[in-house]
């Protein structure tokens, strides 16, 4: 018989959406196209998740488009002057395991990350944003959810 994966729990914190299976949490935001007005369009809304895997403390970002027949053909994350480029597979937007540090920490600092992307190879202007509205409660939530304290010693020295 396949194993089935479910969604055992479901929670909303701020712009955050939360999520948990058997095997990872996430937290997933919409990216707002105009950051001036942070209003969403849901003709083109796409969003970012922060996942964490196998209870490891240590996150992947993904950017993808939930607008059907929108697909992200690059994406790279600025806070200030820092640009973190993202690889983009299929339709999906992965972060680098070597920045996934500097994005956790900078979103945590409250560095509003602004997305440089583009869908469809057309770049998206003005240059959208990501809230980070709950973005802290939506952490600390999953660190517990997903059991980061209950690590051995030698896990928790890599987060």
């Amino acid at each position: 018989m396949p194993s089935q994966i479910w969604a055992e729990e479901s929670i909303v914190i701020d712009d955050w959406l939360i999520t948990s299976d058997d095997t990872a949490c996430w937290a997933s935001a919409l990216i707002a196209e105009d950051p001036i007005k942070d209003e969403y369009d849901p003709n083109k809304d796409f969003q970012i998740t922060v996942s964490f895997h196998n209870r490891v403390p240590l996150p992947q970002f993904t950017i993808t488009s939930v607008t059907q027949g929108k697909t992200v053909t690059s994406a790279s994350v600025k806070f200030n002057e820092l640009i973190l480029d993202f690889v983009v597979v299929d339709d999906t937007a992965f972060s680098k395991p070597k920045d996934d540090r500097d994005l956790i920490f900078n979103m945590l600092d409250e560095r509003i990350p602004y997305v440089l992307l583009s869908i469809d190879n057309k770049e998206i202007q003005p240059t959208p944003s990501v809230s980070l509205k709950g973005f802290k409660k939506a952490y600390n939530y999953m660190s517990k959810q997903c059991a980061f304290d209950k690590l051995p010693k030698a896990a928790r020295g890599i987060s």
